[in-house]
């Protein structure tokens, strides 16, 4: 770590052991499976860059897994409305709540459901999806 006008600056190598750290602890998998919630996130949610999806992702799992908010329902009211960078609505939020229900069974072999298997999942169930 180097010191720059009084601040600390992380060197290369520190860095990326922050970076590897914090994309464990959302991603338990690695970066193979934050690719993949990004990649099943933008065929849900069309028109919105895949690093603002998974942002908002993020910010969900945090407060779940911080126990800020007990329910995905709580999580979501406790983000503040300026920081939330994509059109979240009711329907995107459904898209969500599954694909993370989804996350939470998966192994390994990053065997998720396709896009199309959420929106089936949304439709014919969508009372427990309700935000």
């Amino acid at each position: 770590m180097k010191r720059i006008l009084g601040f600390y600056i992380p060197d290369k190598e520190e860095r990326r052991k922050r970076d590897d750290e914090v994309l464990h602890r959302y991603f338990r998998y690695g970066a193979k499976h934050r690719d993949r919630i990004g990649e099943l996130l933008e065929e849900l949610v069309p028109g919105e860059k895949r690093e603002h999806l998974i942002l908002y992702y993020m910010q969900i799992k945090d407060r779940l897994e911080t126990n800020e908010a007990r329910t995905f329902e709580e999580a979501v009211k406790q983000i503040r409305r300026k920081y939330i960078i994509i059109s979240a609505n009711d329907s995107v939020n459904r898209y969500y709540k599954a694909v993370m229900e989804a996350d939470a069974a998966i192994h390994e072999d990053l065997c998720f459901p396709c896009a199309d298997e959420i929106r089936k999942m949304v439709e014919q169930d969508g009372k427990n999806y309700t935000v």
